[in-house]
C-alpha cells in the first residue's frame, strides 16, 4: 500500500511537468480529466461570437487529442519502468489484453495498485506478511517525528 503511493507520487509530479496537469489529474485521482466543452453560442449571437465560440471548441478537442496522446504515451513509460516481475504479474489480469491494446496507462494504473493492495493474493502472500513484520519490526521514529 506504502509502495504504490511512494511510486505513484513521483511519477505524478515527473509527468505533471512533462505532459501536464491533465495527467497529473488522472494519475492522482484514477479517473479521465473531465473536459467541458464551450457551450454552443445563442441564436442570434455576432459573428465574433461564433468565431470565438469555434476557436474555443477547436482548443477543446485539440486539448482532448493531446490528452489521449499523452496517456499512450504514459503507458510507455509505466510499462517500462516496470519490472519484469511486475510486468509477468500484471500480465495475467483479466483486463491487460484491453489495455495493452488500447495503451489504456489509466486501467494499467489502476491493476497496478489492485495487484498492490491485494496482499490476500495466496501465491504471494507469505511474501507480504514477512514484508509487513519487517515494516514493523524495522519501523522507528527519529527526532523530526512528533507525537502524533
Amino acid at each position: 500500500m506504502h509502495q504504490y503511493a511512494e511510486t505513484v507520487k513521483p511519477i505524478a509530479d515527473y509527468v505533471g511537468y512533462i505532459l501536464g496537469g491533465d495527467i497529473r489529474f488522472m494519475i492522482e485521482s484514477l479517473q479521465d480529466y473531465n473536459f467541458t466543452r464551450p457551450p454552443d453560442p445563442p441564436n442570434g449571437a455576432s459573428q465574433y461570437e461564433i468565431e470565438s465560440w469555434k476557436k474555443q471548441l477547436d482548443m477543446y478537442w485539440k486539448r482532448r487529442g493531446i490528452y489521449m496522446d499523452n496517456k499512450m504515451k504514459l503507458f510507455s513509460l509505466i510499462w517500462g519502468q516496470s519490472s519484469k516481475t511486475t510486468q509477468s504479474k500484471v500480465e495475467t489480469h483479466q483486463n491487460f489484453a484491453t489495455c495493452k491494446n488500447d495503451y489504456d496507462s489509466l486501467g494499467l494504473l489502476r491493476i497496478l495498485r489492485e495487484f498492490v493492495f491485494r496482499s490476500d493474493d495466496c501465491q504471494y502472500k507469505y511474501k507480504a506478511e514477512d514484508q509487513a513484520k519487517r515494516a514493523y519490526y524495522n519501523l522507528r521514529q527519529t527526532p523530526e517525528m512528533g507525537i502524533l
